[in-house]
């Protein structure tokens, strides 16, 4: 209902004419008028008269439901959502900038645009993304009191100011954050008993095998000499590691979430073979790419069976691309280093198999 509806329903519940609530309130009978026709509203100096009169709220006079919009605004970011974890960024912004125009300033909304610059920020190349995650960011910082969205914010700003070239910025806002001990799920595991001691139990493994899965597949790095930290023998030998570590822990094969990073690192290897020529190999790591590729998208939220995750849920993903993993594999065996095994049978195999699953996410 409008401002101009609310008021002449209020007015005439009290059985009151236009020019005795003008007398009220000191204004003339056609400034009431144009408030009841939506042609203008009150100056703010007259809220409170007018509340105190039909005896309501601002909020009520202004039909402003907190409540209620809290739950728009959460619909909205759940709608964004669905779009930007299955990389397409360009609909979630759109979604997510509309509510904006809705709900200026609503940190929650803020709060999910700074994630979703944080993801595109590779796409453009002139640091468009990076500033805008940085911008709000910052915004965040200055105005939310919550923990937990001040905490986002400086894990964002750690990452954009390194991409901005402000690296004394991040390293002196990461220096203020907790250690690893300190954290919620560190916490959670030692203070809870019983069942939800197992459960915290697992969540805190499962978190720090994820990081320590990601850490051996980027461990290897360019130093300030310009050199890799490792050279190529040693880079396979630390992505078979990775495939072991992953192996040790889901001996059943149901890896889940993990699948993809089975594919990138037997991916790696394909690469690393085909360019020493060792052609058996490189197809082997093919083949096993591939079927981690159509297992990731067939198979990511099965239940886990093997000893340390038993029980838990493969999980939901957020990926900044839109081509499933299939198609992603299918585009990197495009690659010149593949020449020389491109008309083997099982390399034509391996196209055809992921040709029956490549695509794009579909936005659930």
């Amino acid at each position: 209902m409008s401002f101009g509806k609310i008021i002449k329903k209020l007015r005439r519940e009290r059985d009151m004419t236009q020019e005795q609530l003008a007398e009220i309130l000191s204004i003339s009978p056609q400034a009431i008028s144009r408030w009841e026709t939506d042609m203008a509203m009150p100056d703010i100096s007259l809220i409170a008269p007018l509340c105190n009169l039909f005896n309501i709220s601002s909020d009520e006079l202004l039909e402003i439901d907190f409540a209620q919009n809290q739950k728009i605004v959460e619909k909205i970011c759940k709608d964004a959502d669905r779009y930007s974890q299955r990389g397409y960024s360009d609909e979630a912004r759109k979604i997510l900038e509309n509510g904006l125009k809705k709900y200026p300033d609503n940190i929650e909304l803020i709060y999910n645009l700074m994630y979703l610059s944080s993801w595109q920020h590779d796409s453009t190349g002139d640091g468009k993304y990076t500033a805008e995650a940085i911008k709000w960011g910052e915004h965040i910082l200055k105005q939310s009191t919550e923990d937990s969205k001040r905490h986002g914010a400086i894990q964002i700003l750690c990452y954009s100011y390194r991409d901005a070239g402000r690296l004394d910025e991040a390293v002196k806002l990461a220096e203020s954050m907790p250690l690893i001990c300190e954290s919620k799920e560190c916490l959670l595991s030692g203070i809870h008993l019983g069942n939800k001691a197992y459960d915290a139990k697992q969540n805190e493994i499962f978190s720090l095998f994820q990081y320590l899965s990601n850490s051996l597949f980027f461990l290897q790095t360019k130093l300030d000499s310009g050199e890799w930290s490792y050279t190529q023998e040693e880079y396979a030998a630390l992505c078979d590691k990775r495939i072991g570590l992953i192996n040790l822990f889901f001996e059943n094969g149901d890896f889940g979430f993990y699948h993809t990073h089975l594919c990138d690192t037997h991916r790696e290897q394909a690469f690393y073979y085909a360019k020493r020529n060792e052609e058996e190999k490189a197809l082997e790591h093919l083949r096993s790419a591939a079927e981690h590729a159509v297992k990731f998208i067939t198979s990511v939220n099965e239940e886990h069976t093997s000893l340390v995750f038993r029980g838990m849920k493969g999980g939901s993903f957020t990926t900044g691309d839109s081509d499933n993993e299939a198609k992603n594999l299918l585009k990197k065996m495009e690659s010149p280093v593949f020449d020389k095994i491109r008309e083997r049978e099982e390399f034509v195999k391996i196209k055809e198999r992921l040709g029956e699953y490549a695509g794009k996410w579909r936005v659930e």
